[in-house]
């Protein structure tokens, strides 16, 4: 009976609430362009291998090595323009410098990523004490914003991609200490209304998010300096009615189905639940949202993966390419006890009030410890950076949206490819080969044709 009481993971039991399901259905999807394309695929991990091999042809260049053709972009030029139309990484660059370099050109709106510029500074002078812009740019533990040093990239499409763009989003960083930290922010934390009523990322209370995940994505959404819905909405990069597609390697496989998500119920509350007082900017904008993930560590619970179905399998706008020997996309492990059954084992028997006393107690546990959690993240992450909308987006630490759950499991369609033990020594070195952007194209390329 003590085993079962510890291993609990859900609260008693309490009907899952939903935002009323939409009649007729919002769909943010595009009809037209359904399903898995082996052109998409192949140009969008692309993008994936400018972000998250920057460290290997920083190093190279570091090492005075001649630069490793691989480990660049090979971006069609006949579909996307190769150089994006913003590149948070530079930007921040730019700033980090006039902010230090030019203090009279300093404003008061500065102070809100001061924390930010002056960290990065202090890491740039370690480096070199004649650092500039460009090296800055280059540095992948140089050039992140937010508490977890995240970075992204936005692509405009030519030819048949006319109107289309591409968000792109880094994945881990692993010699970047904030970066790695994300990944290891394991407590879930609520995908409805977490952090502030207006920011859903599901459409039901009991779906959760892997934490560190969810609070890097919020960021990554909701910098106003740096943050997506800046750049999109007061930046004007992107026009309304625009196919957006959004992608992500690793940690920016999962930053890209929960951005998905949360752009899916921020288009839905502006455009036809509350057009006439939008929060996000977007009562105009009418996006056709579609999603690329490559190698996509578990982003959340069985019901935030049920609820990313719902809102994506008609249109089948949202798809995940895994290796089958690739560890990352196996990680975190699913802890899936007597509790995530909670919800279903209903009615006033004496047994199914049993089950889920028994289920609530261990639930209580685990939610104590994801509190404690929850407000040391808060905490760390202070200081960081601006909101987007604030004080319409008012995010305050009075109610941590902890969830219980650690019932993880992959989210979007998944589509996979079959990684071999490669024969070259230096590869077979390489513990994270199966992992890594290039190998994904290449089995791309070979095991998944037009």
């Amino acid at each position: 009976m003590m085993t079962l009481i510890i291993t609990g993971c859900a609260t008693n039991f309490v009907a899952p609430k939903f935002i009323s399901h939409d009649n007729p259905y919002f769909e943010s999807g595009d009809l037209n362009n359904r399903g898995y394309k082996q052109e998409e695929a192949t140009q969008f991990i692309e993008f994936c291998v400018d972000l998250d091999n920057q460290d290997d042809r920083y190093k190279s260049e570091q090492d005075n090595q001649l630069p490793d053709p691989a480990l660049g972009a090979k971006i069609d030029k006949r579909l996307w323009d190769p150089t994006p139309i913003y590149d948070s990484r530079l930007k921040v660059a730019e700033d980090v410098y006039r902010y230090i370099h030019t203090p009279n050109n300093r404003t008061a709106y500065d102070e809100h990523w001061s924390k930010l510029y002056e960290e990065i500074a202090r890491k740039a002078n370690q480096v070199s004490p004649q650092w500039n812009t460009q090296s800055v740019a280059k540095n992948p533990n140089l050039n992140g914003f937010g508490p977890w040093q995240n970075a992204w990239t936005l692509y405009k499409g030519r030819g048949s991609n006319e109107n289309a763009y591409a968000i792109a989003i880094r994945g881990t960083v692993l010699s970047n200490r904030p970066s790695v930290v994300e990944d290891a922010i394991l407590n879930p934390v609520e995908a409805q209304g977490f952090l502030d009523p207006n920011l859903n990322f599901a459409g039901v209370s009991d779906a959760s998010l892997h934490g560190g995940f969810a609070h890097a994505t919020l960021t990554l959404m909701l910098d106003n300096r740096y943050g997506v819905l800046h750049v999109l909405r007061d930046e004007g990069k992107v026009p309304d009615g625009a196919k957006i597609f959004i992608i992500g390697h690793s940690q920016g496989a999962s930053m890209a189905t929960m951005a998905h998500a949360f752009m899916h119920y921020a288009l839905r509350h502006d455009m036809k639940i509350d057009p006439v007082n939008p929060v996000f900017k977007l009562q105009n904008a009418g996006y056709r949202l579609k999603s690329y993930g490559f190698a996509q560590p578990k982003p959340g619970n069985y019901t935030f993966a049920s609820d990313f179905a719902r809102i994506t399998q008609r249109s089948e706008n949202a798809i995940i390419i895994n290796n089958a020997i690739d560890p990352v996309p196996k990680i975190p492990p699913t802890l899936q006890t007597l509790a995530d059954l909670d919800s279903d084992v209903t009615g006033p028997t004496l047994g199914a009030k049993v089950y889920r006393g028994i289920a609530g107690i261990g639930a209580w546990i685990r939610h104590l410890f994801a509190t404690e959690g929850e407000k040391k993240v808060r905490n760390s992450a202070e200081g960081y950076g601006y909101f987007y909308n604030y004080p319409t987006i008012k995010i305050e630490g009075k109610n941590e949206r902890t969830g219980s759950s650690w019932d993880f499991v992959p989210a979007g369609r998944v589509i996979m490819v079959y990684g071999s033990i490669p024969t070259d020594p230096k590869k077979q070195q390489d513990m994270f080969y199966q992992h890594h952007a290039t190998t994904y194209r290449e089995l791309i390329h070979l095991q998944l044709p037009p």
